[in-house]
């Protein structure tokens, strides 16, 4: 199924934490790109609670690599470039496109595939944007922060596999997503809720209580029962009888 794709009405209701995080992920491709040259990239919008960018690269990121893609995200951010939009003729984008200057560094000989296809795929009655920060040029129609230095805190968070547009029958990309808050304390909130939430998690608490343990052989999602849970559930039914 292919994803949708935002209007620019959809665009201009953007919250400013959405524009932050959008801008953010401009910051991560800039930051890949420095690492592999070679990366090519397809869409990198906000979602809920962050933001990732789809890349096409013969190397496989990892977690691992995170801790670098952040340093050179962080240099970008301490640069302090600013978004500057233009516009730009369909004609302009796809001479751009075919240099393999869009959402690289500079040209390359290989041209922008994705961002080529996106163009293609533009409403003729759509204005063609640009978004520049430093020397990294995307195909976007925004909107942004300010400037790089408006990124207070982020952070990278997993990397999964996604096809192209969501369609089975395109490329398969590597999505590595992120977050990014308006400050650091907010960051930090964020990812203590997500490790209380985690203690919390009914599977890690049936297990450790002795109540009941999952194993996908047996089926998704189907408890089995242990003693102490089994006592439970026998003491429950009693209680449903008698009321």
């Amino acid at each position: 199924m292919q994803e949708d794709r935002k209007t620019p009405e959809m665009r201009a209701q953007m919250t400013d934490i959405e524009r932050l995080r959008h801008s953010t992920a401009h910051v991560l491709a800039t930051a890949i790109l420095k690492i592999w040259p070679e990366a090519q990239f397809a869409a990198g919008p906000p979602v809920d609670n962050g933001f990732y960018y789809d890349v096409d690269l013969p190397h496989r990121i990892s977690p691992e690599d995170f801790e670098k893609i952040e340093a050179e995200m962080k240099k970008e951010i301490k640069a302090n470039h600013p978004f500057e939009r233009t516009d730009v003729s369909r004609d302009e984008a796809l001479e751009l496109g075919k240099k393999g200057r869009l959402a690289a560094l500079g040209n390359r000989d290989q041209p922008s595939k994705f961002k080529l296809d996106i163009i293609e795929n533009i409403p003729p009655s759509e204005t063609i944007s640009l978004y520049r920060n430093g020397d990294f040029i995307d195909l976007c129609a925004g909107p942004h922060v300010m400037r790089t230095g408006n990124i207070a805190a982020f952070k990278l968070t997993t990397v999964a596999s996604a096809y192209y547009k969501g369609d089975e029958k395109n490329p398969q990309l590597q999505r590595v997503y992120g977050t990014a808050f308006k400050t650091k304390k907010e960051l930090d909130d964020y990812f203590g809720m997500l490790e209380e939430a985690k203690k919390r998690d009914h599977r890690k608490l049936g297990k450790e209580l002795e109540i009941f343990v999952l194993d996908d052989d047996v089926g998704p999602g189907l408890p089995m029962w242990l003693p102490r849970g089994a006592a439970i559930i026998e003491e429950l039914e009693k209680l449903a009888k008698e009321t």
